[in-house]
């Protein structure tokens, strides 16, 4: 079991391993821990395991883990705002460049997992937009198919045309919210389904914490009794802002950040490129996608500063920045550094711990406007700025 995380993930792929085969692995757990950590990966493999005909060894070739090799299986449902883009547009320039049967494993695996956000079981619960998205999802699954018996030679037309079938998927991810009362309700329906032969089903849910009020009622009430033969997982980068109620019912993993020596040994043996380059697998996959995290990072330390000098950004200066991080992930990214950054600043001396945490909370309130109330980016990095400057 878990044997190809073992390298990456040793705790979290013993922990599992063990609990599975003792028999204790919870009907509801949540995997916590920072983004581009491996969460997903864990608990997609916790869910092939768990539906294995056999033993759930690494090299099995049974029905169900032959799905799972190509996240071609039925039995798992994946709901969130997982910025499905930036994997699959470093997946695609992987298939394209490198030309080998491991990008091909990648690329259509990357793709699967969104295309899991489009289960049957959501149809019903789909609005007359969202409906579409599901044809959309079709088309996709199709040109996965062609990828599947292609010849190398063959590789970079092709990922030009995967990236031409996802364009109605890419829009429709500007568009959606985390988690509806109708998919959860959907998703009840979907486990009180007689399945043939007690194969378990899995759902995966990420970013809960953004949700409606009624999705998270909704969603307490299948976790206070879930389904024979049912699991729910939950990704979260933010737990603390989980309801206590759904918490409490749910057995919590906390996924580590990697290693200097893990991101290195992934990125060379996995993404075969050099570690060294990269600070951590989110650079990776964002430069890979074409967002310019060096320099993104530079604008951050120069946002700090001015906020350390307490000197208003030139006019001229402010606007470049805004129209740059006028793309949600970049913004996304920029606010991250910010946060990182002052924390640095902070070891340095040059914050105090109060003047720190204050920035900190501040830009992570900022973070959360942008992901969740979909606040006009360029006049969310201006009143950021001129808010920093005025608590500074």
């Amino acid at each position: 079991m878990f044997e190809a995380l073992m390298p990456y993930r040793k705790e979290s792929a013993t922990l599992l391993s063990q609990q599975i085969a003792a028999q204790v692995f919870p009907q509801a757990v949540l995997f916590s821990g920072p983004r581009y950590g491996g969460r997903l990966t864990l608990a997609m493999e916790t869910a092939r395991v768990l539906s294995c005909q056999h033993d759930g060894a690494g090299i099995c070739t049974c029905a169900s883990c032959k799905q799972f090799a190509t996240y071609g299986m039925s039995n798992v449902v994946v709901v969130g705002t997982r910025d499905h883009k930036s994997r699959i547009e470093a997946a695609l320039v992987n298939f394209a460049e490198l030309r080998t049967e491991e990008s091909r494993r990648q690329l259509v695996r990357t793709i699967r997992v969104m295309l899991l956000q489009y289960h049957g079981a959501l149809l019903e619960s789909a609005d007359q937009k969202g409906s579409g998205a599901f044809d959309a999802a079709s088309n996709v699954d199709e040109a996965l198919m062609e990828i599947d018996s292609a010849s190398p030679g063959d590789f970079p037309r092709l990922a030009e045309m995967v990236r031409s079938v996802l364009k109605p998927l890419y829009a429709q991810f500007k568009r959606t919210v985390t988690l509806s009362i109708g998919q959860v309700r959907s998703l009840q329906e979907w486990t009180m389904q007689t399945s043939f032969g007690n194969v378990p089903r899995f759902i995966i849910l990420e970013g809960v914490e953004q949700s409606t009020e009624g999705a998270r009622n909704s969603l307490l009430k299948l976790l206070e009794e879930p389904p024979e033969h049912t699991f729910v997982m939950l990704i979260s980068e933010y737990p603390a802002r989980l309801l206590p109620t759904i918490l409490s019912r749910l057995q919590r993993h906390h996924v580590r950040p990697f290693s200097e020596e893990e991101k290195n040994l992934l990125l060379s043996t996995v993404f075969f490129t050099d570690g060294a380059k990269y600070r951590n697998l989110e650079e990776y996959m964002l430069e890979r996608s074409g967002v310019p995290c060096k320099q993104i990072a530079a604008q951050g330390t120069m946002f700090v500063r001015s906020i350390l000098e307490k000197k208003v950004l030139p006019r001229e200066q402010l606007d470049v920045l805004c129209d740059e991080l006028d793309e949600p992930i970049r913004l996304e990214y920029f606010l991250k550094e910010l946060q990182t950054i002052v924390r640095q600043r902070f070891l340095e001396g040059a914050l105090t711990d109060k003047e720190s945490s204050r920035l900190v909370s501040i830009v992570g309130e900022a973070e959360q406007k942008a992901s969740v109330f979909n606040q006009s980016r360029k006049l969310l990095v201006e009143s950021l700025h001129y808010r920093l400057l005025e608590v500074r």
